[in-house]
């Protein structure tokens, strides 16, 4: 038997394997059996999910101008429990639309929203005559249209691999979704392990760390502070183990870390973070992340500086301590300017070559 055809077989027999772990249904159903459904705690939105709830009022208006057009919307998809109750795995920002037009949307404390008001869609609606209008106000052939329009639910069934929903949830929210890579691993290990990700939320509040990042309203809002601090664990304790794509890289670290396959020890981690944080912010405060030419920093926070200057202090921290705070500063501030460094960072930064290189810089510039 040629080498081919092993490869052939053994994939054959992974697909079989994997196909095994997850059960599917597919059903039709109105979004007015939906609503039903979810009034009746039938259909569940876990609150770390209804939280990414975010279109915006033309968003909103537009997906109810299609229903009410008869267009043809995407399928969601949902987890179905040993009850048989159906919790929501993907469909957030469409279920939700319909769900607050028709006044029964419950936010993450379990009280309804407002019904939502509908908005000019485009500058040339197709329904001009929409504006400011709620669900109540419709005409009765109008209401019962977007009850009555059909909604493809594809049902992950009780018997399927445990984990499957927040690995479809994962697939399905990877790449052009919106979510952030941060806002996806947020709903998947809340939903596995609660008490990490407070745990997290936490050392994100940690002043010496929270003050310094200088970071928009959108970047705390889609938790690219959260992402800061595993990205911050990930690659201290795994950087030489990175070959491609940070953000996957990222996930992978802490799911091994949540399944015990990986030795990481919050009590210690949490210690050295903060004392980490604390030193580095002490020194350089609001610049502590931003790339520094001729003496001078410029810049919004770099990803690239804040991974090489974190971990390369941390991975020395005993020897860190022990100097000044104005030497600290110039130490930081030599280690940016330093040629070896900036070569690593620019265009192709995340290339593994450049990734290992200036995290390798780092470790080995703070270590003299």
């Amino acid at each position: 038997m040629t080498d081919k055809i092993k490869k052939k077989q053994k994939l054959d027999a992974e697909i079989a394997d994997a196909r095994n772990e997850i059960r599917t249904d597919k059903l039709d159903i109105s979004y007015g059996e939906l609503a039903n459904l979810y009034e009746n705690d039938e259909l569940i939105i876990k609150p770390e999910y209804q939280r990414l709830f975010r279109w915006n009022p033309t968003q909103k208006t537009r997906f109810i101008e299609s229903i009410l057009l008869g267009f043809p919307t995407p399928a969601i998809f949902v987890a179905e429990d040993a009850q048989g109750v159906w919790e929501l795995v993907d469909g957030l920002q469409r279920v939700s639309t319909v769900f607050e037009f028709m006044g029964s949307l419950k936010n993450p404390d379990g009280k309804l929203y407002p019904a939502s008001r509908l908005v000019k869609a485009d500058r040339k609606p197709r329904l001009p005559s929409m504006e400011d209008i709620l669900f109540k106000n419709l005409s009765l052939k109008a209401r019962l249209s977007i009850k009555r329009a059909g909604c493809r639910v594809e049902v992950i069934k009780t018997g399927s691999k445990p984990t499957m929903k927040y690995e479809v949830f994962e697939r399905l929210n990877t790449g052009g979704s919106g979510l952030t890579a941060q806002e996806v691993r947020n709903c998947i290990f809340r939903a596995t392990n609660p008490d990490f990700m407070d745990w997290i939320e936490r050392l994100s509040a940690y002043g010496p760390f929270r003050d310094n990042l200088g970071l928009s309203e959108f970047q705390l809002n889609s938790m690219f502070d959260r992402s800061l601090i595993l990205r911050f664990f990930t690659i201290k304790n795994a950087y030489n183990e990175f070959e491609h794509d940070v953000e996957p890289f990222i996930t992978d670290f802490v799911r091994e870390v949540l399944e015990s396959k990986r030795d990481f020890d919050m009590t210690h981690e949490e210690k050295l973070f903060k004392e980490t944080f604390k030193l580095i912010g002490r020194a350089l405060g609001e610049d502590s992340w931003r790339h520094c030419r001729k003496g001078k920093h410029k810049g919004p926070l770099s990803v690239y500086v804040f991974e090489a200057v974190a971990t390369g202090v941390a991975v020395n921290i005993d020897l860190i301590r022990e100097l000044g705070t104005d030497e600290l500063k110039d130490r930081i501030v030599e280690f940016k300017e330093a040629q070896q460094f900036v070569n690593n960072t620019g265009p192709g930064a995340n290339i593994k070559s450049k990734m290992r290189g200036r995290i390798e810089f780092a470790h080995n510039f703070f270590a003299m």
